[in-house]
């Protein structure tokens, strides 16, 4: 009974996928307007990803039936467990990195977390900007920002010098500033 579940999740989770991709937000980078930049993860990226699950899901699948027809001696729960439990933290991380977004505008940013409530920005409440990560590791920098009691990270998925640029508050910026 157990098995039947899982392979139903194994199944489902995948078709959730690619039907929220299918049908959900394009998912298009509005850059260089004349009034707001908005950055967003790229739909390759997000399209990977539900190819990945979908793969994942047909994997676990296929080796849990091979398990049942005792190819490998081990119980297909087990094995199901394990895909499902990876689809799951997949459709999670996916469905958090499809939500993330930065649109900046001329005097305020307007960032639409993982997980949480949009939060505005003004430009001229900025308190401090400090890096984050490794500063000989570019794709792992993220830049945290501070104003009145408040704080907000960004992650360092998008283009962080441009929006930085955006942003135009050098003076708070901690350290020596922008560097590749």
């Amino acid at each position: 009974m157990i098995s039947y579940i899982l392979m139903a999740i194994d199944v489902a989770v995948p078709l959730v996928a690619v039907a929220m991709e299918r049908f959900g937000d394009v998912g298009i980078s509005e850059r260089h307007h004349s009034h707001h930049d908005t950055y967003m993860a790229p739909a390759a990226l997000s399209r990977a990803l539900v190819l990945g699950m979908v793969l994942m899901g047909a994997v676990g699948l296929l080796l849990s039936w091979l398990c049942h027809m005792d190819v490998f001696h081990v119980d297909p729960s087990v094995v199901l467990s394990f895909f499902v439990a990876f689809l799951v933290s997949m459709l999670f991380m996916w469905a958090c990195m499809r939500r993330y977004r930065v649109t900046t505008y001329d005097d305020h940013m307007v960032v639409r977390p993982f997980v949480g409530p949009t939060r505005s920005v003004c430009y001229k409440d900025i308190q401090l900007i400090r890096w984050l990560g490794p500063m000989d590791m570019p794709e792992l920098h993220m830049v945290r920002v501070y104003w009145e009691s408040h704080r907000l990270t960004l992650v360092g998925l998008f283009d962080l010098e441009q929006i930085l640029s955006r942003i135009n508050r050098f003076d708070v910026m901690e350290g020596t500033g922008l560097s590749s």
